[in-house]
């Protein structure tokens, strides 16, 4: 499902402030995997995710998603793409608060043309259901826990029913408890044919996971 061949990230290359954040990656993430990325901060964990979504490109080296060759695809085929097989957790919601648990899971859809209008309520209540979050959906997220939000982020994350789901740090602001709850969701997610990814620093987070991959100044040190 997911290849890297040889792949190297370089910020700011042939400057003095180059930073080599990859380091010759080789990894295959099969289809259906629970896998966590851990390492300390700088290892080169969250630019790995980023590659991987194709949030971010690579300096060199080789990225096959689903049987596209991502660095052959302009910016805007990769977002068409990025939308139709990803969905993304972030570490902070990456909510809108002033709008409803509702209008949040509706944004992905929106640009998403095979979705016709009247599909969307039904996709909506399905991803507010499938996370346990269907009373909340017509409260507004600053009126719901950090816990109910990172619900509601998940489910924006599958509505538009994508096989992969990385997720960048999405226990980071949370209490122990709520952290191994949202766990439970990622796992039956993974449970129902999703491929999860998910970046953590927290090992008791990454031992739920099937399989853990460790970075340590850009290499895999680990897996």
């Amino acid at each position: 499902m997911m290849t890297l061949k040889n792949v190297n990230k370089i910020y700011d290359p042939r400057t003095d402030i180059a930073v080599h954040a990859l380091k010759n990656i080789n990894l295959n993430i099969e289809d259906g995997e629970l896998t966590a990325i851990m390492g300390v901060s700088g290892s080169g964990k969250s630019t790995l995710l980023h590659i991987l979504g194709c949030i971010d490109t690579a300096t060199d080296g080789e990225y096959i998603l689903n049987g596209y060759d991502v660095q052959k695809y302009s910016s805007n085929t990769l977002a068409e793409i990025r939308n139709e097989e990803i969905g993304f957790v972030l570490q902070n919601f990456g909510l809108m608060n002033d709008k409803t648990v509702y209008e949040n899971i509706s944004y992905p859809l929106i640009f998403n043309p095979a979705v016709k209008y009247k599909m969307m309520k039904k996709l909506i209540n399905e991803a507010a259901a499938s996370v346990g979050i269907s009373e909340l959906i017509k409260k507004n997220v600053s009126e719901i826990s950090g816990g109910q939000k990172q619900r509601v982020a998940i489910a924006r994350a599958i509505v538009n029913r994508p096989n992969i789901i990385l997720a960048d740090e999405p226990t980071a602001a949370l209490d122990k408890k709520t952290a191994f709850e949202i766990m439970e969701v990622f796992r039956e997610l993974n449970a129902k044919g999703k491929t999860v990814v998910i970046v953590t620093h927290d090992r008791s987070i990454a031992e739920k996971c099937r399989r853990i991959i460790e970075l340590d100044d850009g290499n895999i040190v680990s897996d």
